[in-house]
């Protein structure tokens, strides 16, 4: 007996036709609540597959959708439409920059003393990092939800580390060069025989000596 059976009078418990009936009907009721659930996961996204959110971010409008995470543009799809209706506002820039895990500030003209309809952005990407990819879609983005007649004046991107310690390595290598030359004799010693020949020539003179007192 399944549980609508049981709410049945007692009388019709016992009938074949109306008891199986309910326990049709509780069939049907069955199938139909699952396929409610499943609607609904959909619309939710929990487990809708990437290709199916990117059909419902065609569907809906979704003014920007590249670079981002499956995450990311499941909550972009989810809250198109509410965004599109605040779309021109603060509001709406604030909301897309929640959407997508940013965290952003807006100052208008008259909150910093700059010049009408002029207004600053500051956006922190410390968990997401910047790139130039990031800074364009920045842009697009703040160009798509602000006002028509607003103008941004200023961009400001913080990104800071979180990271506490900072470890550096150094290494040093030193080393020397020698070079070696051949061997070269710097003192030399010999010994020789030398044979020198020499001549003299000399001119002889006679002396005669006569005796004493004599001629």
């Amino acid at each position: 007996m399944t549980d609508l059976t049981k709410l049945l009078p007692y009388s019709l418990q016992n009938d074949p036709f109306t008891v199986a009936l309910t326990e049709a009907f509780e069939i049907q009721n069955t199938q139909l609540y699952d396929e409610f659930r499943a609607i609904s996961n959909l619309y939710l996204l929990k487990d809708a597959p990437s290709l199916l959110v990117d059909f419902l971010a065609f569907e809906k409008h979704v003014d920007f959708y590249e670079r981002l995470t499956l995450e990311e543009k499941k909550n972009v799809v989810r809250n198109a439409l509410h965004v599109h209706r605040k779309k021109g506002t603060k509001f709406a820039l604030l909301r897309v920059f929640e959407l997508l895990n940013l965290q952003g500030h807006i100052e208008e003209w008259f909150e910093y003393g700059g010049d009408p309809y002029y207004f600053k952005a500051r956006i922190d990407v410390s968990d997401k990092g910047v790139d130039d990819n990031t800074i364009r879609l920045l842009e697009r983005l703040i160009k798509t939800y602000k006002n028509n007649r607003s103008w941004l004046e200023v961009l400001d991107i913080i990104l800071t580390s979180k990271q506490n310690k900072v470890h550096i390595g150094t290494a040093t290598l030193t080393g020397e060069e020698i070079v070696v030359y051949p061997y070269t004799v710097t003192n030399l010693s010999t010994n020789a025989k030398i044979n020198v020949a020499a001549a003299n020539t000399a001119n002889v003179e006679r002396l005669t000596l006569y005796p004493k007192g004599g001629n």
